[in-house]
Parts: C-alpha cells; structure tokens; sequence
C-alpha cells in the first residue's frame, strides 16, 4: 500500500481533531473552530486556502466536511509541519481544560500507523508534542501556586 500524501495527512488530522474536539464539545462549535483556525493560520500558511471546510453540519447530503485539494501535496513538508503542529497546539489550546490532559495522545491513538509514520516522517513527533503540553500545563501550576503561597 503507497504512503499516504500530505493532503491524505491534513485531512486526516483534521477529521480526527473535529471527532475528538466534537466530544468536548459538539460538532458544529467543532467545526467552526477549525474552519476558523484554518482561517487565520491561512496568513502564514497561504497553501492552507486549498483546505475547505464545509460547516454546514445540518445538510444531511454532506458526508464529509473537510475537502484538502490535491495540490496541497506539492508544498514542502516543511511547512506542511510547521502548519500541522500550529493547527493542533492551537486547537489544544483553545479547548484548554475541556481537551483533557492527553488530547494528543488521543489524537495519536485515533490515527492509522500509515498517518502517524508519515507525519513521523515530515518531523511531526506527536508524543514529543504530548511531553510540550504536558510542561506548559505543569510551568502554568507552579506559576500559579507561587501567586498564591
């Protein structure tokens, strides 16, 4: 079976933060944070504009939200990463306690051995973006608990 291509991966990633951000909120909110995400990050990330997102969630007709253009699959995995990793920081961010504590890990449990090799591949280390936000969660505790000895 070939590699997956990096637009397989964006959507992929997406359709799997959309399903585990959906369960910590609910789908339409879901979709209009990574619509909106996709939005802003498309400034830095000008090949993110070939990555539409319908969120119309209430069109019975629509089976998939995400559509990534093929053309995605020509831009460097350079920055194909550097996009990835800001999509989901961001998103982790902004669930912030309703993400859980291992977001990422379930991110990494959600995805096929194929995704998460290719994106191991590209330089997207999941369970080292697992151990980041676990030190920024505990710098944000301790910072806190010297506020208030």
């Amino acid at each position: 079976m070939p590699s997956p291509e990096k637009s397989d991966v964006i959507k992929n990633v997406l359709k799997t933060l959309i399903s585990i951000s959906s369960r910590k909120t609910d789908l339409p909110y879901a979709i209009m944070s990574i619509e909106e995400l996709i939005k802003k990050l498309e400034l830095k990330y000008h090949f993110l504009k070939l990555v539409q997102i319908n969120n119309d969630v209430y069109n019975e007709e629509i089976t998939d939200f995400i559509n990534v253009m093929s053309d995605i699959n020509t831009v460097s995995s350079t920055e194909v990463v550097q996009a990835l990793h800001a999509i989901i920081d961001t998103t982790n961010r902004q669930l912030g306690s309703n993400a859980g504590h291992f977001f990422i890990k379930e991110i990494r449990n959600k995805l096929s051995d194929d995704y998460l090799s290719v994106m191991k591949d590209m330089g997207i280390d999941l369970g080292l973006m697992q151990l980041e936000s676990e030190i920024s969660r505990l710098e944000k505790d301790l910072a806190e608990r010297k506020k208030y000895p």
